[in-house]
């Protein structure tokens, strides 16, 4: 089977993409993601990335000596964890774990030297490629590849997901670290327990002192807007006490997780969309929040996102101050992804101008927690999405 041949507009077109989802990918690292959540979120952004229809996360298992499935997109229902690939060299992971060398078939039914592993042949791949994930030193696993069309893969899939394979490599080792640090931190507090007290005082202490100095800017912020004339400048100065808000009122969440720095997400949106409701009396909020918890350093972007979004929408989708705002944040836990979404059903916005403060703003905040930002079309109003990797 020869190997497709793109012309060069579609091969810079590739690349291009390939390194846009490597960008996107790398951004993960930082913040500290489980490998129950990190796995699939690799699997669906391979697919998402090279625009194939399989991808899976295989982990050496050493108890049986075999591959087993972590995580996978395009695969049977019941397929991760179950599904287990034998190490030889007739298989293509099996010779690339012995190998440690990528492996890429243009054609598994054409192939003297490779046999299909029976769920490749159930979903009828053709073409696949496989990388070496090294983690610590050694082969922790493999990443795969895999097309229904033969010959669909080149070195330069090859290359993009050998990069996804480093990346995830060092991103395995780091949430060993992590995982060891938090159980060597979590038998220290179990050990002395005076000591763990002492420190969530502390942080009730930090906690109280961040609010007052956000308190203090607020303060600053409306006293400038008292002294300036000038409407355009009151506005802008009306908005920055409105994110200083968004700020306080994440760290206000944090009570109830105060050990792990986390926020739950319903409360705190709730809080900012009662706020902004109190503010203009002709504007309905509606909320449809799932339960999910998020860091610190991933609520407060998203708080000042929603508040950005519906601060636009009263400025300019309600020309009679009236109109519904509507705010939902959905959970996938098969892409380990969730989605924020702000509608409003007003009089539309328009296409987003690209150097605008309000797009730079939102898109900035967005990238700051590894996200990504839609507007769909939609047939009444403007409707703007965020999608962001679910980290705890």
């Amino acid at each position: 089977m020869s190997k497709q041949v793109l012309n060069p507009d579609a091969t810079i077109a590739k690349l291009r993409h390939h390194h846009h989802a490597l960008q996107d990918y790398s951004r993960l690292l930082a913040s500290y993601i489980p490998l129950a959540n990190l796995l699939p979120l690799t699997a669906y952004r391979l697919v998402r990335g090279a625009g194939v229809t399989h991808s899976m996360v295989l982990r050496f298992d050493g108890d049986r000596g075999d591959l087993v499935m972590e995580a996978g997109t395009g695969w049977r229902a019941g397929s991760t964890g179950t599904s287990r690939f034998v190490i030889d060299a007739a298989s293509p992971s099996g010779r690339t774990y012995q190998t440690r060398i990528p492996t890429c078939v243009l054609d598994l039914v054409d192939s003297a030297e490779l046999r299909t592993p029976d769920l490749l042949r159930e979903h009828g791949v053709r073409s696949l490629v496989v990388v070496p994930v090294i983690s610590g030193g050694a082969v922790w696993g493999l990443l795969e590849m895999g097309s229904t069309e033969p010959g669909r893969f080149d070195a330069d899939d090859e290359r993009f997901l050998l990069a996804m394979g480093n990346i995830l490599g060092v991103a395995i080792e780091r949430a060993s670290d992590q995982e060891a640090a938090r159980a060597a931190v979590a038998r220290a507090k179990a050990a002395a327990s005076e000591e763990t007290e002492a420190q969530t005082l502390r942080l009730s202490e930090m906690q109280h002192r961040m609010k007052n100095n956000l308190a203090l800017v607020s303060s600053i912020l409306m006293l400038e807007q008292h002294q300036h004339g000038d409407a355009y400048v009151k506005e802008r100065l009306r908005g920055l006490m409105d994110r200083v808000t968004a700020i306080g009122l994440a760290h206000e969440q944090l009570s109830a997780h105060q050990e792990d720095a986390l926020v739950e997400l319903a409360p705190y949106v709730g809080r900012l969309a009662e706020n902004l409701g109190l503010q203009h009396s002709g504007v309905r909020i509606e909320t449809g929040i799932e339960a999910i918890t998020v860091p610190l350093d991933h609520a407060v972007p998203l708080g000042l996102i929603v508040n950005e979004l519906m601060t636009n929408a009263v400025k300019y989708a309600f020309p009679d101050g009236v109109g519904t705002i509507r705010i939902a944040l959905r959970c996938d836990q098969t892409t380990k992804e969730a989605t924020l979404s702000v509608a409003d059903d007003g009089v539309g916005m328009g296409p987003p101008r690209p150097g605008s403060l309000g797009t730079r703003l939102i898109n900035g905040l967005a990238g700051q927690i590894g996200g990504t930002v839609t507007r769909p079309p939609v047939e009444r109003g403007a409707t703007v999405e965020v999608r962001f990797p679910i980290v705890t």
